[in-house]
Parts: C-alpha cells; structure tokens; sequence
C-alpha cells in the first residue's frame, strides 16, 4: 500500500501540533476556567495552584515511572523478590501522588462558589471517566481495589 502525503496536510498538521506546543499550558487550563465561570482573579489562583501541583507531580511521577519499569522487567524475569520489593515500593509513590491531586482539588474548591463547586464536582466526574486523564490517581484507585479483593 503505497501511502502519499499531502503537503498542505503535513503543513497544516506541524503547525497545530507547533501551536499547542506553544500555548501548551493555557490550552490545558482554559476548559477549567470557561467551564467554571470563574473570575479574572480566581482564574489567576487556579493557574497557581495547577502549576505548583504540576512542579510537585513531575519528580514524583518520574520516579514512579522509572521503579514501574523496574517492575515490568522483574514480572518478565519471574522475579518474585524483585516484584514484591518493587510493589512495596510503588505504594507510597502512588499514595504521594493521589495526595497532591487531592490538595489541587481542595485548593481549587476553596475558592469556588457553592454554583462553581457543583459545576467542578461533575467537572471531575467526566474528566476522570475521559481515557487517561488522571492516570496517576486511577492507577492508584486501581491497585487500592485489587489490594483490598
């Protein structure tokens, strides 16, 4: 099958992909504030209390990450020791991130109004139920229930 590309298409394309890069984190805020209604000045408090959670999540993600793939190649090995030590130390990882999640949510319903705390509640009810949004905090969900069957 011989596939040819069209040059305005490709164009087209690396630009779009060009200006989220650029505009990455106002794109990625904007549902947030629009959906919301919220004012000038709350939506400044929320743009800091997102980017602080951001900062805080990065290091802890990463290392998740990296102890994940430590995981996956101890199940490929059939490592008992190494799944159990890499279990054990995920857990905390995973509780570490949920409770960053939970302060942003709490620092974002504290300067809501009671209408924009109704608004935000099914806000994250539909954000979480979108494919891989808040993976993080699904996976940690995820192992609480497989933990406790």
């Amino acid at each position: 099958m011989n596939m040819k590309t069209n040059p305005i298409q490709s164009t087209l394309a690396s630009l779009i992909a060009g200006l989220c890069l650029v505009s990455g984190n106002a794109f990625a805020d904007a549902p947030l504030k629009s959906a919301l209604g919220l004012s000038i000045d709350q939506a400044a408090k929320v743009d800091v209390i997102q980017k602080e959670a951001r900062d805080a999540v990065r290091p802890v993600r990463g290392e998740l990450l990296r102890e994940e793939r430590v995981l996956r190649r101890a199940r490929f090995d059939n490592d008992a020791e190494g799944i159990a030590r890499q279990e054990t130390l995920l857990a905390p990882l995973r509780e570490k991130l949920a409770a960053i999640f939970a302060k942003e949510s709490e620092e974002i319903r504290s300067l809501l109004t009671p209408g924009q705390k109704a608004k935000y509640e099914e806000y994250l009810k539909v954000r979480d139920e979108m494919v891989g949004s808040s993976r993080d905090v699904k996976e940690f969900k995820k192992s609480g229930e497989n933990a406790s069957e």
